[in-house]
């Protein structure tokens, strides 16, 4: 650990063997110099600021910088900036402590590297088994047309076939949005007309589900948002909330105002989440749902990712809580844009 003192003008007046084998000077060099001469350019403003702090307010402050040691090798310093005091309780100058962090830098973008290549494993993994589960109903069923010259099971086959490329290209379209996280738009649509329309497409998607489906929203003045984005955002969090209930069960969207944002609530009593579960919620490909008893409909698990990378496009925020058992509540909040 180096450590540094300097008297109520910034000039070096302490440099221990450390600050010599990190700064690659002696004492007798440095003695008398400003503090500031160690510091690299680029942060030296925020540095004598510490400084000045320390000296006048008491105040301890950290700080990180680059620094090239001898063989020219670039080395990642965390300093502590601190007063010091004398036995008489006055402030007469200043200590920084500095410590080579460069190690435990490269340990983080390593681990942050192994991470990542698990994560894209995964998703490998979970892509891959997808496409299979498709392409191996698409094989098996053409196999069988090619053996069979009924035409009404050539004409069954080809319906299969096509449902199975649909869900495909689904799996495609939702892997794009969820990669280049939309776009930003100007087409903007008002608040209660969106929610309208929602609403019309939930009550169909429920229909003989056993699903109640209340919305709570109060009368609004005209309020502008992303459209495109705004619907998928939401179409997404509430399919999410009906397949969570396969015997029925109540979805409510409930709806406020701010000056500065719009706040929509989804909620659900379906089978809910651990608490080990909720941190996924967002991750590609994650799911806890499974597909019927065709197998057909198998889930992607993409929805809410797509959801949570479009809220990011318009600046807004998804935030979930949920108890396994008694359900899950989304509330989704959008900044208000110019009327």
């Amino acid at each position: 650990m180096a450590l540094i003192a300097t008297d109520r003008e910034l000039n070096i007046r302490t440099w221990n063997t450390a600050a010599g084998r990190i700064f690659g000077a002696s004492a007798e060099g440095v003695i008398g110099a400003p503090v500031m001469t160690i510091i690299p350019h680029d942060r030296r403003a925020a540095a004598e600021r510490m400084f000045q702090r320390a000296v006048e307010a008491g105040e301890s402050s950290e700080i990180e910088f680059q620094h090239r040691d001898s063989k020219g090798d670039s080395r990642e310093l965390s300093g502590m900036v601190a007063p010091v005091v004398s036995h008489t309780g006055q402030r007469i100058g200043a200590s920084i402590c500095v410590r080579d962090i460069t190690r435990r830098i490269h340990l983080q973008a390593e681990l942050h590297e192994s991470q990542k290549m698990v994560a894209l494993g995964q998703m490998a993994g979970a892509i891959a088994h997808h496409f299979n589960n498709s392409l191996g109903g698409i094989v098996t069923s053409i196999d069988y047309a090619a053996a069979s010259t009924d035409p009404a099971v050539v004409k069954r086959v080809l319906g299969q076939t096509n449902q199975a490329l649909i869900r495909a290209a689904a799996l495609i379209n939702g892997l794009l949005a969820f990669a280049q996280r939309g776009t930003p738009t100007d087409d903007l649509s008002d608040l209660t007309e969106l929610l309208n329309e929602l609403a019309d497409d939930v009550e169909r998607a429920i229909k003989g589900r056993g699903i109640e489906f209340h919305l709570h929203l109060p009368k609004l003045p005209v309020v502008p948002v992303p459209r495109v984005q705004l619907t998928t955002i939401l179409r997404n969090i509430t399919q999410n909330a009906v397949e969570a209930m396969p015997n029925g069960g109540t979805l409510r969207i409930d709806v406020s105002l701010t000056d500065a944002s719009v706040r929509i609530g989804v909620s659900d009593t379906g089978r809910g989440l651990s608490k080990d579960e909720l941190p996924r919620i967002f991750e590609p490909f994650w799911t806890t749902k499974q597909p019927d008893i065709a197998g057909v409909g198998a889930l992607s698990g993409l929805g809410l990712a797509i959801a949570h990378g479009l809220a990011q496009v318009i600046g807004a925020t998804i935030t979930a809580t949920s108890e396994l058992g008694k359900g899950s509540s989304f509330t989704v909040s959008v900044p208000r844009v110019g009327e």
